[in-house]
């Protein structure tokens, strides 16, 4: 899969320097190779629950032993009835570097109500988290829910949600106006594993992948 990929990617290449005289740098073509890949495994069925970023930090492990190597791990569950969850996640390429957010919410029967993704320019992780989850509240419908269950496999990010820890001051902007937003809501902030959080993952990676 990764030599076909390769090929592709490199005959998509030479058909547009040839054709159409566009010449894309090898950064970019190393990115579209990566999101090949990501997209191709994640379409078959022994890749099911398996996220962009474990594909993409596992790359070399794919390439020379495998699937079998890919740790593979449980999948996101639906809330409680009355319920809604909302998943987010950002996605840095370089920390700092072009970075991407995205999320969604569903119901109690796993339906999605609705989801974003896009570009934020350049910023690190972090930055990318908070804004990921900034965007996605206040997209939110908190009289539609008796409960809001908000996700991330982000520690860092959850225990800020949650008031466990002080966030960085240059993230109080958000923050505060997070906390306005969920004011007099009932709303739980939960650190999930990465593959709770696939679809996530890929809106976020979709959001980068969409400036380059």
């Amino acid at each position: 899969m990764c030599l076909l990929a390769t090929w592709w990617i490199l005959w998509k290449e030479r058909n547009a320097r040839v054709f159409e005289g566009k010449a894309r740098s090898p950064y970019w073509i190393y990115v579209k190779l990566i999101a090949a890949v990501i997209s191709w495994a994640r379409s078959l069925l022994l890749f099911r629950f398996v996220i962009a970023f474990d594909l993409w930090e596992g790359w070399a492990i794919i390439c020379k032993e495998g699937v079998s190597k890919v740790k593979i791990i449980q999948s996101w569950y639906p809330p409680s009835d009355g319920q809604m969850k909302l998943n987010f996640d950002g996605s840095s390429l370089g920390n700092p570097g072009e970075s991407g957010i995205g999320g969604l919410c569903r119901n109690d029967k796993g339906e999605v109500l609705w989801a974003y993704s896009g570009p934020i320019g350049v910023a690190d992780s972090n930055e990318a988290e908070v804004r990921a989850v900034h965007s996605g509240i206040k997209y939110l419908d908190r009289s539609a829910f008796d409960k809001i269950i908000v996700e991330r496999d982000s520690l860092n990010v959850i225990r800020w949600l949650s008031g466990e820890a002080s966030p960085p001051w240059r993230f109080l902007p958000f923050f505060e106006e997070i906390e306005d937003l969920v004011h007099g809501s009932s709303i739980v902030f939960d650190h999930v594993r990465r593959s709770a959080n696939a679809e996530a993952d890929s809106l976020a990676m979709g959001g980068v992948l969409g400036q380059l």
